[in-house]
Parts: structure tokens; sequence; C-alpha cells
């Protein structure tokens, strides 16, 4: 009796660890769902280019994008990488481009199809795409237009910062890399009707040659002192202007100029073009060993940052959105009834506040998310996800940033409250420091920490690294000390990020991890990634249910710090996931992409000593038990039942094995076919299908997804998904999900939307059961800008 009364116990406790891994893991859900992906939207200038670079608050992975380089519509598709994040837990999140005078308003927003962000440019662009220099970003490269110069006149002898001729006309040959930029757009009191052009004002050939000698000079002027960016400025306004003296000169002079800025790829073509348009030059015969000479590797560098005051005063820019989406839904099991089971409300406010001048940078953020659950009062809650305000002074070198902000590299894991900064000791080396108090909804524990670094800052075709430590309490004892490092290298075609980290405490790394992107010469995007990392981090709450405690400070009284962190060691799990995959473009509409990715989780096999577990309790039905070994005879508390089974206790050690399986490896292989401008123009297609081989399962996945842009401002977004699974044990599944999204954009500033879906899921084998579930959501979202 004694033993069925202990083996049932035994089935209980599993039964209650499943419940709480169950419960905490849907915490961890509902922790992540609704919040916020993308962090920051900035934009700048980088030599000629405005460099567009979207940080988000977790670890991605850029895979592929589409079209290849022009298009209003651009969509990028990447990797959630970090686990804890899924693309199905995340409500669609808008962002709008900070005001700028480099390019057009866009908007971005994810998700969006299958694992895609969709950036709307206000007319079709060209761009350049590539992976940040970091996990966390993407950055878009878009032609800019000149930048702005003082008005002056030309002075004999030596040409002056002179503005642009406001109309000229277009030369009879021009730089293939002459594109016209986008403009940013006017007030409307100011644009000019379209239907009513005004004709340019011819300018003279004496003007024509009067300016391009001025700008010659000039030009020659900035290029002796290596100021290149300036002189390739100079040098692009004399080929904007009619046939000249100077434009021979001028297209050879560019080409030095961009090589030696290290724009090799536009260096080439500028070359290219002086050979064919001057093949018996007397130039040629060196311009021809120049461009043998230029290196293979196509780069777009990043100038050296100059800090020049000017007068212009500090400017304000505020933007930001509000929106509310309500959620509905209803299902039945077998042949029951329809029930209700989702109502509720999800509302977000998202503002952003920027004062910038020519050195310093100051903003402040702030996003928000409020959920009612109208079936579930309990469950409503609101949450800041961001508040922060940070300043950053160019002249100075230093940055700062004080209030609740995600984690930005140096070996913070978590979202937090409090304060970080660097400053440059040299134009590249910097240090960094940070301190703060994670945030973890839900979570009773307390968590403050505080760290160090430098950093070599990376730059083009030149890797960059930095060194860390960090430290943290929890509820006032040590809980993590780890040192780390950061790689990072990027070029034209080479783009990776590398990250270690080791935890001293436990004596074990705590995150190992790899990843990287190349484009080759014909437009083939390739990517590699290798996650391996404790699943979750060393701490000590991971070993709390095995113990049977609840709160860190009686776990480490209990047993002591360092056989508590032996626990936490062996009952840790580890993940190991490996991706990669290729994209190749195939004309102008299509794209092909296939992908291997790999995951697996350790099992774990902690030693537990039974002193720490026994409830002294007369049990004289049992006089010999030697389940305890502390105090006279007793039996575990319930609440420890399942921890230490009959075959798994040690009779010469007094100790018993908590393990857990392994999950086994998984392997997954998808192939996805993108196919834009597909029937109408800028619809886009996306047909999916991937297989899945698991321990003990095979499954099937196939999804097709198109984007049916129509009339003004309208779009239909269908989604088809059918997946089958079949296992070893012979338990079947199947599931059919098709959904429909329309969306309609008033203006620029509102957006309306609604989705409405279905599901219909059968499992066949030893069980039977049928699973059909209808949902609907409607939204609305004004943007301030």
């Amino acid at each position: 009796m004694a033993g069925l009364l202990f083996m049932n116990s035994v089935n209980l406790a599993k039964l209650a660890k499943t419940a709480r891994f169950v419960l905490a893991f849907s915490l961890l859900a509902s922790a992540n769902a609704f919040a916020a992906i993308i962090e920051t939207i900035d934009v700048a200038r980088v030599g000629d280019q405005a460099e567009v670079t979207i940080r988000f608050t977790t670890e991605i992975q850029y895979t592929r994008h589409t079209p290849g380089d022009q298009g209003k519509f651009l969509r990028v598709f990447f990797r959630l990488t970090k686990p804890g994040f899924s693309e199905s837990e995340l409500m669609q999140e808008v962002r709008r481009s900070p005001k700028n005078d480099l390019l057009p308003p866009f908007t971005v927003a994810y998700p969006e199809l299958v694992n895609g962000m969709l950036i709307t440019f206000a007319k079709p662009t060209k761009y350049i795409v590539r992976a940040g220099d970091d996990s966390r970003s993407i950055v878009v490269m878009v032609p800019a237009p000149p930048a702005k110069v003082k008005e002056a006149a030309v002075q004999k002898g030596k040409g002056a910062d002179m503005p642009a001729p406001a109309a000229i006309v277009t030369p009879a040959v021009a730089p293939v890399l002459a594109e016209t930029p986008p403009v940013a757009e006017a007030p409307a009191s100011q644009t000019p009707d379209a239907s009513k052009p005004e004709a340019a004002p011819v300018l003279s050939t004496e003007k024509v040659e009067e300016m391009a000698h001025a700008f010659l000079l000039d030009g020659q002027e900035a290029f002796d002192k290596g100021d290149y960016p300036k002189a390739i400025n100079r040098l692009n306004r004399i080929l904007s202007l009619p046939q000249n003296d100077r434009t021979m000169s001028a297209q050879a002079l560019i080409g030095e100029a961009r090589e030696k800025n290290g724009e090799i790829a536009k260096a080439r073509a500028e070359y290219d073009l002086y050979l064919k348009l001057y093949p018996n030059s007397p130039e040629a015969p060196k311009i021809k060993q120049r461009l043998a000479a230029l290196p293979a590797v196509s780069t777009i560098r990043r100038p050296t940052a100059r800090v020049v005051r000017d007068d212009k005063p500090a400017e304000w820019t505020v933007n930001g959105s509000l929106s509310s989406y309500f959620f509905a839904g209803q299902s039945k099991q077998d042949d029951g009834p329809m029930k209700r089971d989702q109502e509720s409300l999800v509302s977000s406010v998202n503002l952003s506040a920027r004062l910038r001048d020519s050195v310093t940078d100051t903003r402040f953020v702030f996003r928000d998310t409020d959920s009612r659950n109208f079936m579930r009062p309990s469950r409503n809650y609101n949450r800041i996800y961001s508040a922060y305000a940070e300043r950053t002074d160019r002249e100075i070198g230093y940055f700062v940033r004080v209030g609740r902000q995600n984690p930005n590299g140096a070996g913070v894991l978590e979202r937090f409250d409090g304060i970080t900064g660097s400053y440059n000791l040299t134009p590249d080396w910097k240090v960094g420091a940070v301190y703060g108090e994670a945030v973890e909804f839900g979570s009773p524990f307390k968590k403050n920490f505080y760290g160090g670094s430098v950093e070599l800052a990376p730059q083009v075709s030149r890797p960059g690294a930095s060194l860390y430590g960090i430290e943290q309490n929890i509820d006032g004892i040590l809980n993590r000390r780890a040192v780390g490092s950061e790689f990072r290298y990027f070029d034209g075609q080479v783009t990776a990020f590398g990250l270690l980290d080791y935890d001293v405490l436990y004596k074990g790394l705590n995150i190992g991890m790899v990843q990287g992107n190349y484009l080759d010469k014909w437009g083939n995007n390739y990517f590699v990634s290798y996650d391996y990392r404790q699943s979750p981090t060393y701490s000590l709450t991971n070993a709390l249910s095995t113990a049977g405690y609840s709160t860190v400070t009686d776990f480490v009284n209990n047993v002591g710090i360092t056989q508590a962190r032996q626990l936490v060691s062996e009952t840790t799990a580890l993940s190991t996931m490996f991706a990669t995959g290729v994209t190749i473009p195939f004309g102008e509409r299509w794209q092909f992409g296939v992908d291997y990715r790999m995951s697996e989780i350790s099992g774990t096999n902690a030693t537990i000593p039974l002193a720490q577990m026994c409830k002294e309790i007369q049990d004289d039905a049992n006089p010999n038990d030697p389940l305890c070994v502390d105090g006279p005879r007793g039996t575990l508390r319930i609440s420890e039942m399942g921890i230490c089974q009959v075959d798994s206790y040690d009779l010469i050690t007094r100790t018993c094995r908590a393990t857990s399986d392994a999950s086994g490896r998984t392997n997954m292989y998808s192939a996805q076919a993108i196919g834009t401008n597909l029937f109408v123009p800028n619809g886009v297609g996306v047909a999916y299908l991937g297989y899945i081989a698991g321990p003990n399962y095979t499954g099937q996945n196939l999804g097709l997804s198109y984007i049916y842009p129509f009339v003004e401002n309208w779009r239909l977004e269908n989604n088809v998904r059918y997946y089958t699974q079949h296992s070893d044990s012979g338990q079947n599944m199947t599931q059919f999900s098709p959904s429909m999204k329309l969306v309609y954009q008033w203006r620029s500033s509102l957006s309306l939307e609604g989705e409405i879906g279905y599901s219909e899921s059968k499992n066949t084998g030893t069980t039977e059961s049928k699973n059909v579930r209808e949902y609907l959501y409607l939204g609305i979202r004004w943007d301030y800008r």
C-alpha cells in the first residue's frame, strides 16, 4: 500500500511539474505577445547615400529581400534567432520613418507574409539591403540628394562653396551613377501643378564654363586635402552640367576620388564610363591601369565623421503612432457547439521626440501596450516596453541613455531600467558601462546588474570587437558573473557577427553564437548561423522547481551556494541550433530560396542530496525507508515526489538523479519562391514548402500567400497554410488555415485594417478529435509625423 501511494505520489508530482512548466511557458509566451520588436529607425547620410538602420529588440538574422534593387514596396525576410520569440505570437506593428531631408517618408511593417518585413516608400526607389553590423539590425542604403552647401560667389582662381544651380539643362552625357535621388515632399502650397510643368531656364555657354571651372578648382583642392566626399560632390556638379571643357577631367578625377573614398564599385563604374566615352584620350592608359588595380571586393565605406559646428539652430522632430485592435474568436471541438473564446482590445502608443543640431542629438522614446481581456479581466495588463531619454555629443564623444530600455549587447540579456553610456577615447576605441534592474513582467525575482566594456569600432573591410564583463545579483545573491566578447565584420559582400559569453560562477559557456551573410557577384545571397547556448541561461532560478523551493533565498540557505550552482549546471539544458540557406534571383520578378535548419535540446542529469529534501515524519509502516537520510524515519514532501524515483536512488551516496530526456534532433528543410509584380504591379506572391523530421514524427508544411494592391491605397492579403504530421506512435494530425486581410491607407496618417481567419485541425489514430476555430480582428492606427 505504501509503495502504491508512493508511485501515485510520484505520478502526481510529475503531473504537477509538467503543469508548472506549461504555466511558466505560457507566462513567457504572453509576455512576448504584442511586444514591440522594432526598436528604432534611424536615417543618416553616408557620403551620397542615405543609410536607413532598422534596429530590433531581439536577435535576428537577415535571409533575403525582394525586389532586388528597386521598387516602391521592399520586403525583407529574416529569422528571429533568440529563443523565446516566435513570429506567431506577435501582432503586426507599423512604424513611420523619422523626419529627415534625405528621402521621402516611408513605413516599416512587421510581421508580414512569412518571416517578412514590408518597407513602403513614397515612390519607386533604388536601394541596397544588407544585414547590420550586429545581430539586431538591418541596413538599407538609398541614394540621397546632394548635401546642401552655403551660398558663395565664384572667386577668381578659387572655387568657393557654391549652391547647385536651381535648374539646369540635362547634359548630353551623364555618369551611370548620377541617379535621380528621391526628393523630400514639399508642402502642398509649394508643390507645382504637374499638368503645367515649368520650363527650366537654359544656362549660357559662358555661365556653364564659369561654373564648371569653379567646381573643378574646388574639387581638386578638396581632393588634394583628402576630403574625398567634398571632391565627389563638386565633380558630380560638373558632370550634371551640360557638356563643357571640364567634363572629361571631372570624369577621370571622380573615379579616383571614389576609389580613395573606398567606394570600389562606384569607382569601377566611373572608370568604365570614362573609357567608353573617351577611349582615345591621353589619360585612357592611366585609367585602364587604375581600373585593373582595383580590388575585387565591392564596399560602401563609412567616412570618418568630422564634427563641424554651424550656426543652424537645433530642431525638434516629433513622431509616433496610436493604434487599437479588437480581437474576437470562437471555437468548437468535435460535434460540440461553437463557443466564444476570445474578446479583447489591444491598444498601443509609440512616441519619439528628437532634438538635433550639428553636434548633439537628444531623443525621448516611450512605448506602451494596454491589453483588455473582456472574457477574463484578471488577464488585463498594461506594460511599458520602453521609456528612456538619450543624448549623444559627437564633439565630446559621449553617449548616455537613461530609463527603460532593451539590451544592446555588452552582456545584458534582459530589458532593464537603468543607465548605459559610452565614451570615445579615439575615433576607433570607446569604453562603455551599464547599470540596471531587469524588467521581467510577472516575475517575483529582483535582478540588478552592472558591467563595463571596451570596443574597437568596426570599419568597412576591417573587423571590430569588444570585450565586456558583467555581474548580476538576484534577490541580493550573486547570480551571474560573466566575461564575453562580440565580433563584427562587414564589407560590400560579407557581414558577420559573433558572440561568446562565459560564466565564471558556473564555469561554463553561456552563449556561443556566430552568423554571417555573403552576397556573390551574381546576386545570390547565402546565410549561415550557429547558436550554442544554455536554455535558459545560467541562473539560480533554473533549479528551483527541481530542488523544491519557491524562492532563491530558501534554496541557497538550505543547500548552500556551492551545491546550488552545481545543481543549476546539472539542471540547465543546452540548446543547439544551426541554419543555412541561399537565395537565388531569377530574372526581374522571381527569387528562389532553399533553407536548412537543425535544432536540439539536451537532457539534464542532476544529483540531489536527499538530506535537503527530507521531512521528519514518523512512518512506522516503513521503519527502514532509505529515502530519508537526515533525522528520524520519514518520507519526501509531496512537492518533491517524482524527483527521486526508486530506480534513480543511489544507496551508497544517498542521492538521486533528477533527469529530463533530451528533445532529440529536429531537421527542417524548406523551399520558398517569391514573385514580385505578379499578375498586377506591386503584387507579391510567396509559395512555401517545408519538411520537418523530428525524433519521433515527420511533418509537411505548405503555404501560399498573395498580396493584391488594388484601387488607390487598398491592399488585400490572402494566406493559406496546410500542415500534416505523422507520428511513430500512429497518431496523425492535419491542419488547414486560410485567412484574408484587408488594409486601407487614408492619406498618410490613418490606416484601417481587418482580418478574418479559419482553422481546422484533425487528429486520427489511437485517439480522434476535430477542432475548428474562427477569428477576426479590426484595427485602426493613426500616425503622427
